[in-house]
């Protein structure tokens, strides 16, 4: 059986503030680093368009892939491959990160699978990552869901 990676964290914010948190550039860029990483994130949010993160973590990294599954305040998926791994861009070498919602009123319980590490380095790095930043993410949310005003998302309003 292959690894996996599941996580789950109950956000006190509606779904609709989770899921800007979670795919509004500049919220990504808000919760995805420190603002001296840089971060930059482009994506059209199109089922099989490109999901690409920029930014610099000790040396400048691109993270490619493609949305697999966009649906507002329910679903999203795509794959990730990122530079530091040097592996070349084939399938078999990207991660699957999925993030699927559940809401009830007021709250939102959000769930991260990742599936699918080309290495067992890859794995322990992404299992790090995940296991704080999902974290940052949800009191980004909580915050959002607060305060809906342009500067919500900037990288120094961000809840660290």
């Amino acid at each position: 059986m292959s690894p996996s990676i599941r996580e789950t964290v109950a956000i006190a914010a509606p779904a609709w503030a989770v899921w800007e948190s979670l795919t509004r550039i500049e919220c990504m860029q808000a919760w995805m680093g420190e603002p001296e990483m840089r971060i930059e994130v482009e994506t059209g949010w199109n089922v099989g368009g490109a999901f690409v993160v920029r930014g610099h973590h000790h040396e400048p990294f691109v993270n490619t892939g493609v949305v697999l599954a966009f649906e507002p305040q329910k679903a999203l998926a795509y794959t990730h491959l990122s530079s530091s791994s040097q592996l070349p861009d084939l399938p078999q070498n990207h991660t699957v990160f999925e993030f699927a919602l559940d809401a009830d009123d007021d709250h939102t319980v959000l769930t991260m699978v990742a599936t699918g590490f080309p290495t067992p380095v890859i794995f322990k790095n992404l299992q790090f990552y995940w296991a704080g930043t999902l974290d940052i993410l949800k009191r980004h949310a909580e915050r959002y869901a607060r305060h809906t005003v342009s500067d919500a998302c900037s990288p120094s309003q961000a809840a660290r």
